[in-house]
């Protein structure tokens, strides 16, 4: 039988919901979130993510990671919305560590039972999960959960806050509640001509006890959301005055980097610093664990140069692995019997393909990818009076304590993770390597802040990488042109099971039960009858985690290719191939048609052009792209053009939301164009950008996003502007040169233009 999430989810509250929900009632109190929030001003807390001050300036609580993708701006405009600020008089802040901020958009984007909406039992279903999950209180960002959860959780809280401030007005002016009106930042009462502004009634509603089903509002009356006011902490970037983590400076700072291990598994047999001690008398070293060390200094620039003296001799060292010869392992993998997890078992696939007069297959590969984040990994520590205070750029600030805590051995509520900006996150920093080093360090440098920071070196030899990955497809087509069975499968390493060894949560780490690996296959948009999708989890010593969409950056690459081939085999133009199967799926049809007709498809290209295209569904996120590239064999191949069309349903902030389609779209270019981890014998060959190609400005093509907005639930942004980019690449090479990309980088293939 496939398995399913849904039926794991249901069989865990039968079996122990009851005792959750007990245990959920002893455990939830860690302190008051919304005074933790107004500690320190002269606001009156309103609940967890809502502060206004006497002359009514509103601060509203980011309780998810800033990494640029302007939560800082969108969260406070939901809150904004329902509490109906006054938005000229709108700040924001960090909200403090606390259960109350726990991501319930990361258990299937909050609707872990399906929609609630007419059906009680699932409802009760969910507001139990909630309950669980508020036990738990992990506050991640990740996943593009952030409006999706937002949607669900800031919106009650702006509105609880509204009747709070109607109720504290209604008893001052001595009127019924239902004559009064807000508007703006003010109470009105239109009879008397009387208004109160929300600075004076604030002290009074924060004493008020707080609805339990406030009302909201009906979205078609917003007049905030879905309009783009200019970005909350924009000021603070451009005059230099914003604070990620290695801007900050605090009395008495030392500084630190590290160096691992060369070869990822291996441990360190010895460490001379002979040289490092001759040249650099000051410098500090010191142990971190069986497979790091730091080196603390006066400031970031004697502390890399003092560690780059180090010679380090690994011991232990695993198997070697070679980025050249690792994809043979996966394809083996895809032939041992009996190793298979199916997630999808549809028709019988088997069967209908042997049968078929003929079938089509396809082999495709994907190398590993590193992060790269524009900010290399980095934390502030400080451990002084039993207690350790974190500055984290960190995706996963609950984990950060807790692994923390571990570590250093402290009790939990010892630890203290303020949230700093951060320069990029792709997954990279919901991992805790980079806390666990700050946190030991502080540690042996009792009563001092150190600032951690990484090399570029280490930050690229020492990453979690995106798998890399092998997969078959085979297909049969019927007689009408569609496609009658499809089999796929897909082999690479686990990020649950990976992660899950070097952090435990209680998402476990079962590689055979890891769904995620087939993310962007298992909910294809399209109307197959037959259809059987397996995966085979392969274990490397290569560490590997999450990366921007995560499986969505590899799935859709295998089956947006095929469906090209398949539309060639079925000597039909792509687009009308991919609408054949989407009878049953008006919304998807609607993205996938404006985005030809904004491309222009179908009509006349230069000698040498190609267009092509692929559709996606990646976070509740609908993407069609169509990518127009130009072929020289003398001056290689370059993009020329980009078109996006993407269904987000509801969407908050427009102008952020279409920066993060460009983002996306851009980083998932480079990577399909030029993005390959090289490894030799188990070690990570390049050390720099000038060892690692990446996209570069006269490489950029035109990026045009169109948002074709349905409506609904907020879908994601971050992430789905990627999974279309590499499939879509790989098509209008087709139609421009006859060439099947089926490997990346396409630099592997085909000389790119720019790049040797």
């Amino acid at each position: 039988m496939p398995i399913t999430r849904r039926r794991l989810i249901l069989s865990g509250l039968a079996a122990g919901g009851g005792l959750v929900v007990i245990v959920a009632g002893r455990r939830l109190d860690d302190g008051d979130a919304a005074r933790k929030f107004a500690a320190g001003t002269a606001d009156a807390p309103l609940n967890a993510w809502i502060r206004i001050a006497p002359d009514g300036v509103t601060t509203l609580g980011v309780h998810r990671a800033e990494m640029g993708q302007g939560v800082t701006t969108a969260l406070p405009m939901l809150l904004a919305e329902e509490l109906d600020a006054d938005w000229a008089r709108v700040r924001w802040d960090f909200t403090p560590l606390d259960r109350d901020y726990f991501n319930f958009g990361m258990l299937l984007r909050g609707r872990p039972l399906g929609e609630t909406e007419g059906r009680p039992l699932a409802a009760a279903g969910t507001a139990l999960l909630r309950r669980v999950f508020h036990v738990a209180g992990m506050s991640m960002t990740i996943s593009s959960t952030s409006m999706v959860d937002a949607w669900d959780t800031l919106r009650p809280a702006g509105a609880a806050a509204r009747e709070m401030l109607l109720g504290a007005a209604a008893a001052r002016l001595r009127v019924p509640v239902a004559e009064l009106r807000t508007d703006s930042g003010r109470v009105l009462h239109p009879t008397s001509g009387r208004k109160l502004d929300y600075g004076e009634l604030a002290a009074d509603a924060a004493r008020r006890r707080p609805p339990r089903r406030p009302r909201l509002r009906d979205p078609g009356s917003y007049r905030l959301v879905g309009t783009s006011p200019q970005r909350l902490d924009l000021p603070s970037k451009v005059s230099g005055g914003a604070v990620f983590c290695t801007d900050l400076r605090l009395p008495g700072m030392l500084y630190a980097t590290v160096r691992h291990v060369p070869v990822p598994g291996a441990r360190i047999g010895s460490v001379d610093d002979s040289q490092m001690r001759a040249r650099y008398p000051a410098a500090r070293l010191v142990a971190v664990d069986e497979a790091c060390v730091a080196v603390v200094a006066g400031d970031t620039w004697t502390a890399m140069q003092a560690a780059a003296l180090l010679t380090i001799e690994p011991v232990d060292l695993p198997s070697p692995v070679d980025s050249a010869t690792v994809h043979e392992t996966l394809l083996g993998a895809l032939d041992e019997p009996g190793t298979a997890s199916v997630f999808v078992d549809e028709g019988d696939v088997p069967t209908l393909l042997q049968e078929a007069a003929g079938t089509i297959e396809a082999e495709y590969r994907l190398p590993w990818l590193p992060h790269l984040c524009m900010e290399p990994m980095s934390c502030v520590a400080q451990f002084r009076s039993g207690e350790l205070v974190l500055w984290a750029p960190t995706q996963a600030n609950t984990i950060a304590r807790d692994v923390a805590a571990r570590v250093t051995g402290l009790d939990p509520g010892r630890v203290i993770v303020h949230k700093t900006l951060m320069g990029g996150g792709f997954g990279r920093r919901a991992e805790m390597d980079f806390i666990e080093q700050a946190a030991l360090v502080a540690m042996r440098l009792e009563g001092a802040p150190v600032s951690l920071c990484w090399t570029r070196e280490e930050d690229l030899r020492h990453d979690m990488y995106r798998p890399a990955a092998a997969g078959r497809l085979r297909a049969s087509l019927g007689e009408d042109g569609r496609i009658a069975a499809l089999d796929y499968g897909l082999a690479c390493q686990s990020v649950v099971a990976d992660y899950y060894r070097r952090t435990p949560t209680a998402r476990g780490g079962n590689a055979a039960r890891d769904r995620s690996a087939l993310s962007g296959a298992l909910d294809q948009p399209y109307a197959i009858p037959a259809r059987r999708c397996s995966y085979r989890p392969v274990d490397l010593p290569i560490p590997v985690g999450y990366w921007r969409s995560v499986g969505n950056s590899v799935n859709p690459f295998l089956l947006e290719s095929f469906i090209d081939e398949l539309a060639f085999e079925a000597d039909t133009d792509p687009l009308e191939f991919r609408l054949r199967h989407l009878d049953e799926r008006p919304g998807y049809r609607s993205v996938l048609e404006t985005a030809a007709a904004r491309a222009g498809w179908g009509g006349r290209l230069p000698v040498g052009h190609g267009q092509g295209l692929a559709l996606i569904e990646s976070h509740d996120s609908v993407v069609a792209l169509v990518v127009e590239v130009g072929f020289d064999e003398a001056a290689g191949l370059r993009v020329s053009r980009i078109t996006c069309v993407a269904d987000c349903r509801t969407v908050i902030h427009p102008d952020s939301v279409i920066a993060q389609m460009e983002g996306g779209i851009l980083q998932g270019l480079g990577a399909a164009l030029l993005g390959e981890l090289e490894v030799r014998q188990g070690r990570v060959v390049p050390g720099n950008f000038s060892d690692y190609p990446v996209l570069r400005l006269a490489d950029t093509p035109p990026v045009e996003v169109t948002l074709l907005s349905q409506g609904g639930r907020p879908g994601g942004a971050g992430e789905p502007g990627v999974p279309a980019v590499a499939p879509a690449l790989a098509n209008a090479i087709f139609a421009a040169t006859g060439r099947r990309i089926r490997r990346l980088p396409v630099s592997a293939s085909l000389r790119v233009a720019g790049h040797a």
